[in-house]
């Protein structure tokens, strides 16, 4: 060992368990400017004070952690394990190359931050929330699970499903991005989360149609006409939404079209009967 050169701080399991608590702490902070750079420093804080004992040179280290980051705050476990062990094998490198390691870290959060945000936010807003969403909602039309009466067990139901997969996939990216360092990015291929994706997705259409019939299940039990033309009408409504997306045309516009549509379905006899005549008081 040169004389530059530092022995590799020892991070242990106790640093890497508070910064992976702190990892839900993330957006406490949150602001225009930077967006997620002060919840990163508090997250890295318990490693940085391993890695610069010296307050100047921690201060410093936090400091460069104090740049622009915006993500999706459940995908960033990614970017901060992978961040924390850049930090430690900086430390072993000649004060020659330790600038090059600083400039690898900033470009690692740089280059990673859109890429995830993008997958976080259509794995879990567009994708599983909905889902879980769905889940409940018929849950509760079904009556398949009713505990004397009480419906309260759903939304917990609710709850638990969606954070077991969220807790999850933050501990799971934490450990990968300290496994895998800067070649986290190529894992995340691995883990089919695009398959994942359009497998709740098909789960998603299946739900919808089977909260459709719950929905309609008076009119099912009494007028199998009116339920076919409701399913009908439902059916051609994913169709319309389906072919909004391939054509490129805001399914928002298509929305409210639909709803203005049926809004006049529904007054169209008011709207074309003629205009009573008031002649009580003509005799």
């Amino acid at each position: 060992m040169t004389p530059d050169e530092k022995p590799l701080a020892r991070v242990n399991g106790l640093d890497m368990t508070t910064a992976f608590i702190r990892v839900f702490c993330l957006q406490t902070v949150w602001n225009f400017e930077r967006y997620l750079s002060y919840g990163v420093a508090y997250v890295l804080l318990p490693i940085l004070k391993k890695m610069y004992p010296v307050p100047e040179e921690r201060a410093q280290a936090l400091s460069r952690h104090l740049e622009y980051f915006n993500t999706h705050p459940y995908m960033a476990s990614f970017v901060l394990g992978a961040v924390i062990r850049m930090e430690v094998e900086k430390q072993q490198l000649p004060k020659t190359k330790q600038k090059q390691k600083e400039e690898e870290i900033s470009a690692l959060k740089v280059g990673m931050m859109g890429p995830i945000a993008a997958m976080g936010d259509n794995l879990f807003w567009a994708t599983i929330r909905p889902y879980c969403g769905l889940i409940a909602v018929t849950l509760v039309l079904s009556h398949a699970f009713q505990v004397k009466g009480q419906y309260w067990i759903i939304p917990l139901l609710f709850l638990l499903v969606y954070n077991v997969a969220h807790v999850g996939l933050r501990l799971m990216g934490f450990i990968q991005g300290y496994r895998y360092s800067d070649q986290v990015v190529l894992t995340l291929r691995k883990y089919g989360f695009q398959e994942a994706i359009r497998g709740l997705r098909i789960a998603s259409i299946l739900l919808l149609g089977v909260l459709i019939v719950f929905v309609n299940l008076s009119d099912l039990e009494s007028a199998m006409g009116l339920f076919i033309l409701k399913m009908i009408f439902f059916t051609a409504l994913v169709g319309l939404f389906t072919f909004a997306l391939h054509r490129k045309i805001s399914p928002s516009q298509l929305f409210y079209a639909v709803v203005l549509f049926a809004l006049v379905l529904a007054f169209w006899p008011d709207l074309s009967a003629p205009p009573k005549l008031h002649l009580e008081g003509i005799q």
